[in-house]
């Protein structure tokens, strides 16, 4: 006990002259602090180990049989590695399992329990008992389950049985920072860090988006507060400003990091860090804070654990409140470079305003909607027994929908907590959707469905809850699509994206992708060896990406050309990057980087994807290891697992190979060289034909390089073939009307893709000009769309120049029909005839005059 209370005491004095003299950085002081507690705790163990196995014997696991130890978990500051210089340690103490010692001792056998028991207990008085040399450090075993009613040690077991049964949200806040500064690397000795790992980690760490943990450190932020008030009128000495747990203090910073990790940490392992400063930095770097905002909280974090250290060098005392005596505090500020004290004053008044503005937009005290307010009104009056619309009543329909709302069993099952959070968000939506007249019938049942579909998931609940500004942008989403309203309600984790709202994507979008990857790289590194999250980080990424693009585009900010080359160029950064990981996952790869390329067709080669397309694609090698074709089929088969597969993130892509040589009858990867063979063959027949049309819309995506480049030259040498044009066209009409007559249009509208004068026609009339004259006009190979194409030809006196164009523009508003209706969830995209007349005429008639030509 002398010796160790003397090292403190040494180590305090040589800190605090450095820190005094400006020689010491606060992560050396904290970091000091840190081992000098970490080594006293490890030294007392072994001593007590060593005096206690010989009175009673080695504990032993009653499963493994391997000696026990007792594991001391290290939380808050300490766990943090974040020391101060006169602070409690926190500390709980574990052991794997239970049993009993073995009796190689001189005195009676112990049960495990009771032999770690009396470990900790006299672990406890070698540290914090006072004796004439001081003390080591106060010991605080409040934290461990059940608080001072619970035993001073637990098992592993037994701690997670109480994380399931009892643990509360206070207690995920203080697991953040547990750290065993036991557990030393001996041979034949049961090891507790990955056990204690395993059962922390899902008490702590949600698998979904958590809001929940802004309502629960929230609620503990106020009675931390109104502690702290009680405490400040009981005690002279807390008149001083406390700049840990007062306004603006420490806490609200480690509480800003913290909430972030509690929501986000289960789907991003990188934020499962401990130093507050690493975790604001980290928060910077993934845009949930602004970079500008994490910075400043990180430099007051520095100033105000600066000016705590000080405070508590005047007395070796745990306080945090600024001394009532004037000299001690003159005292302190000089001590921080100030010659006067009201500059000090000033200068933390300013720091610690700052730090409360931002705690207050992360945890804004949001108000509830009033009981008297239209919505309040409109949601008492809906109740079970309504199951007709209200006739003669404006908002009757609405009214109807309400009802059916309540009757639903994810609400009349809620408990008492969530369904007040529920009813508060649908008052709240309602005032929104009845302030706007006049009442849309859409948006009524879109926001009903979208209630229903996260009626049982609190945690989004209290997101919309506590940030209303989420509601009010999600409700013209819902209003303006409904399979926008679908998408969400299927992945209401969207919605964080509304809090978050990046503005990546909006202003200068060069290199965004090359960022986008470099992002996911990342994240899949820190999640090396976990292949389904690995899986899940894409499939999110694709969803959030995917519901940036479709926000701008339903708030007109995007035309349908933008969205399409933003959804394919996704598919591209995406399905590079499935490509890399999978690689490295083949077991026996023989080198380092893959001869191998992906190349898309369809609307993802002509890189015009809408929200649900899938990819259709060709795998190619050139490669003449005798190991290749077996490898780079492993490879094709886990780049299909980790595309279409189902997680609890659903799937990334659908993927379609038909395109592949000889069809589902050919291998799932082809060599280079036998591609070419199979594409320069000569066939006369549709299905050959058809080949080569989709050949116009291929092209490389992603792998080596090298075989993107030869693959573009195969293309180019097949497209560019001199062929029989009347055969050519033909074929091209026979395979028309095998899709006309494979879709039937019996609505009487317009179908904009199907029928004649529609899309498919002029994809078909940009694919024959293109496989007619790509011989004399190279240049038509190029993919640079159909409308384009259109127009090259124009140009060049294929077709007329004006009429070129026209159609050109008609594919252009043909699109910009099948995105509209598609949005509003039609399977189909039909428009009235007199609507589809004039857009469809300039089609017929280039369609004539391609495929009837005059003699």
């Amino acid at each position: 006990m002398r010796a160790l209370r003397h090292l403190r005491q040494e180590v305090l004095l040589s800190v605090m002259t450095r820190d005094l003299n400006g020689q010491a950085s606060l992560a050396e002081v904290t970091h000091s602090m840190t081992i000098l507690a970490e080594v006293s705790i490890c030294t007392a163990i072994d001593w007590l180990h060593r005096d206690m196995t010989q009175t009673h014997g080695t504990p032993l696991g009653s499963e493994s049989g391997l000696p026990q130890e007792l594991l001391v978990v290290a939380m808050g500051k300490l766990g943090g590695g974040e020391l101060n210089v006169s602070s409690d340690i926190d500390l709980i103490f574990l052991y794997e399992e239970d049993g009993e010692t073995d009796g190689s001792g001189s005195g009676k056998k112990l049960t495990n329990h009771e032999f770690f028991w009396r470990m900790g207990r006299r672990l406890n008085t070698l540290l914090s008992e006072p004796t004439e040399d001081g003390l080591v450090f106060r010991v605080d075993l409040r934290l461990r389950p059940n608080g001072t009613a619970g035993p001073l040690a637990v098992s592993i077991a037994m701690l997670e049985e109480y994380f399931i049964v009892q643990g509360r949200d206070w207690e995920r806040y203080a697991w953040i920072k547990a750290r065993i500064v036991s557990d030393r690397e001996r041979p034949g000795v049961a090891r507790g860090s990955s056990a204690l790992a395993e059962r922390v980690q899902p008490f702590v760490y949600r698998r979904h988006l958590d809001y929940s943990a802004i309502s629960a450190l929230r609620s503990l932020h106020r009675q931390i507060r109104e502690e702290t008030e009680r405490d400040a009128l009981r005690d002279a000495s807390w008149r001083g400003m406390d700049i840990k747990l007062g306004r603006g203090g420490i806490r609200e910073i480690e509480f800003v990091a913290q909430v972030f990790q509690l929501i986000r940490g289960g789907q991003d392992a990188a934020l499962r860090i401990i130093p507050t400063l690493q975790v604001l930095e980290r928060l910077g770097e993934r845009g949930l804070l602004e970079a500008d905002s994490a910075a400043r909280l990180s430099e007051h974090y520095v100033y105000l654990r600066r000016l705590e250290h000080r405070l508590q060098y005047l007395d070796d005392a745990q306080t945090h409140s600024l001394p009532v005596n004037p000299e001690d505090l003159a005292l302190v500020a000089r001590s921080l470079g100030f010659g006067e004290t009201q500059d000090f004053l000033d200068e933390l008044g300013q720091r610690t305003r700052q730090v409360a503005a931002l705690f207050d937009q992360i945890f804004p005290d949001s108000q509830a909607p009033s009981e008297n307010s239209a919505g309040a009104l409109l949601w008492q009056r809906a109740n079970l027994e309504i199951t007709d619309p209200v006739p003669d009543s404006p908002d009757g329909p609405l009214l109807h929908q309400l009802s059916a709302l309540k009757r639903t069993p994810g609400y009349r099952f809620q408990s008492e907590r969530t369904r007040e959070q529920f009813d508060r968000v649908v008052i709240d939506g309602l005032n929104r959707i009845l302030a706007s007249p006049p009442l849309s019938p859409a948006l009524g049942v879109r926001f009903c469905q979208f209630m229903e579909s996260i009626s049982r998931r609190a945690s989004y609940l209290m997101l919309l809850a506590d940030y209303p500004v989420v509601l009010a942008r999600l409700l013209p989403l819902l209003e303006a699509s409904e399979w926008a309203a679908g998408y969400i309600a299927q992945r209401p984790q969207l919605l964080d994206e509304l809090l978050l709202e990046s503005d990546e994507q909006t202003e200068d979008f060069s290199g965004y992708w090359q960022r986008f990857q470099d992002r996911m790289r990342l994240r899949l590194k820190e999640a090396e060896g976990e292949v389904e999250d690995q899986m899940n980080i894409l499939r999110r990424a694709r969803h959030a990406e995917t519901f940036r693009v479709l926000v701008r585009d339903l708030r007109g900010e995007l035309p349908v050309e933008s969205v399409a080359d933003r959804l394919s160029a996704l598919a591209d950064a995406l399905m590079s990057l499935v490509l890399e990981y999978c690689w490295q996952k083949v077991p026996a790869r023989h080198c380092e980087q893959p001869k191998f390329a992906i190349i898309a067709y369809g609307k993802w080669g002509s890189k015009e994807m809408g929200y649900a397309s899938d990819l259709d694609l060709v795998f190619l090698y050139e490669d003449e290891d005798d190991r290749a074709q077996g490898n780079y089929t492993t490879l094709v088969r886990k780049i299909s697992t980790w595309t279409t597969t189902a997680t609890a993130a659903g799937i990334l892509y659908e993927m379609d190979t038909q395109l592949r040589p000889n069809g589902s009858a050919g291998m799932l990867v082809s060599p280079l060289e036998a591609f070419r063979h199979y594409q320069m063959q000569d066939r006369d027949n549709s299905a050959w034909v058809w080949e080569h049309q989709a050949l116009t819309r291929a092209r490389f995506c992603c792998g080596d390089a090298t075989i993107g480049a030869a693959f573009e030259k195969i293309r180019r040498e097949v497209l560019c073939r001199k062929r029989d044009l009347p055969d050519l066209r033909s074929e091209i009409l026979h395979m028309r009307q095998r899709i006309h007559e494979g879709h039937p249009n019996p609505s009487g509208r317009f179908d904009v893709k199907h029928d004649a004068g529609g899309m498919v026609d002029v994809e078909f009339i940009v694919q024959y000009l293109i496989l007619a004259h790509a011989h004399a006009h190279p240049d038509l190979v190029d993919n640079v769309g159909n409308a384009a194409l259109l127009r090259r030809a124009g140009q060049q006196g294929l077709i007329e120049a004006g009429l070129a164009d026209r159609v050109a523009d008609s594919y252009a508003a043909l699109r910009r029909f099948q995105h509209r209706e598609r949005l509003q969830g039609a399977a189909q995209a039909r428009i009235d005839l007199a609507e589809g007349a004039p857009i469809s005429s300039p089609v017929t008639e280039l369609w004539q005059a391609v495929f009837t030509p005059s003699p």
